[in-house]
């Protein structure tokens, strides 16, 4: 586990009700405030922690949180989607067997798409959404499918498209009428 950047600090962008620390402004603060969380929650696993420059957050597009398993020879086996609408246990479960030999690299197709583990792309739903057959690419088919395949995010089929779904890391809310 990396505890990266606080996704909803008290003083943040995006603060929650429930928002209980503030946003650290060195490592220092940051590294208390993860082992306060490791201790509050009990948590066994390794955890590491992301300098307060955010590098690994960054460039492993984690915020707000993301499932990634690390291979034996040191490169990510598994990508998942932003969380926790994001999360597939069942992926990162199929991605250990792979890794740990139980099961044939074949069954790696359940895992997240090529277009999914592009970390530029990660935060593009609407990508996701056109990328008909997952190999990484748009085709012209899937680029004059667009259309049809944009209407898929409409969550609530109000014809429009969202902040929030369009955004992968909130949670589908809908709107109130009025």
């Amino acid at each position: 586990m990396v505890y990266c950047r606080e996704a909803h600090a008290i003083d943040g962008d995006r603060p929650m009700y429930n928002s209980i620390v503030e946003e650290p402004v060195s490592t220092a603060e940051r590294n208390q405030i993860a082992k306060d969380f490791v201790e509050q929650l009990g948590i066994k696993m390794p955890a590491l922690l992301d300098k307060i420059d955010d590098k690994t957050g960054t460039d492993y597009a984690a915020h707000p949180d993301r499932l990634y398993l690390i291979g034996k020879n040191g490169r990510v086996a598994y990508a998942g989607g932003r969380g926790p609408s994001g999360f597939k246990p069942d992926e990162l479960r199929v991605a250990i067997r792979v890794e740990l030999g139980e099961e044939p690299s074949g069954e790696k197709s359940k895992q997240a798409s090529p277009m999914a583990a592009r970390r530029g792309n990660m935060f593009m739903p609407a990508i996701e959404a056109l990328d008909l057959n997952k190999d990484g690419r748009l085709s012209v088919a899937e680029i004059e499918a667009a259309p049809e395949s944009l209407k898929t995010l409409d969550k609530n089929s109000d014809g429009d498209l969202s902040r929030e779904e369009l955004r992968p890391d909130q949670r589908f809310r809908p709107r109130r009428s009025r």
